[in-house]
């Protein structure tokens, strides 16, 4: 019975969970229908498959230390589920703010999002604002730079 409970706690069952959410998102990257950019450049496919295999590596170690545990852990408590919850809220919110509030905006909110629910530099606002706004301005660059990927703004354009 402490082996079935193992499997069913939030320790293995949330990184499975996310590995079918990492493959639903990779099915959705064969839509993409240029992989390279131009000058044989990698183009907007090519993000999302290094970003896929990188957490499917990711999972697969946290499912082999899972595996490995000893003794199953105790019942987990409904404060351990606040922050992977606030994520996924969080994520969602960014998916449906992104077009109708633009990259910059959208982005600047999800970041500044995620480091309030991990506790980021919530001590010292100024640092805090300087990493949301690096942060967005670094992927604002893989993105619109070098992969020249076209990036909604808030007025409904695309950069």
């Amino acid at each position: 019975m402490a082996d079935l409970r193992r499997y069913t706690g939030a320790g293995f069952v949330f990184p499975v969970l996310l590995l079918c959410a990492n493959t639903i998102y990779l099915s959705a990257t064969l839509n993409i229908r240029m992989m390279f950019g131009s000058e044989g450049a990698v183009g907007p496919r090519g993000l999302p498959y290094v970003a896929c295999v990188l957490m499917y590596v990711a999972l697969f170690i946290v499912l082999f230390q899972e595996f490995r545990k000893r003794e199953p852990r105790g019942e987990a408590s409904l404060k351990s589920h606040i922050r992977p919850a606030g994520v996924v809220i969080a994520t969602a919110a960014y998916i449906f703010m992104f077009q109708n509030l633009g990259y910059a905006v959208s982005t600047l909110l999800y970041v500044g999002a995620l480091f309030i629910i991990f506790r980021f530099e919530l001590k010292r606002p100024l640092l805090f604002l300087f990493y949301d706004i690096l942060v967005t301005a670094v992927f604002y660059a893989l993105y619109a730079g070098v992969f020249s990927v076209r990036l909604p703004t808030l007025t409904g354009s695309f950069i």
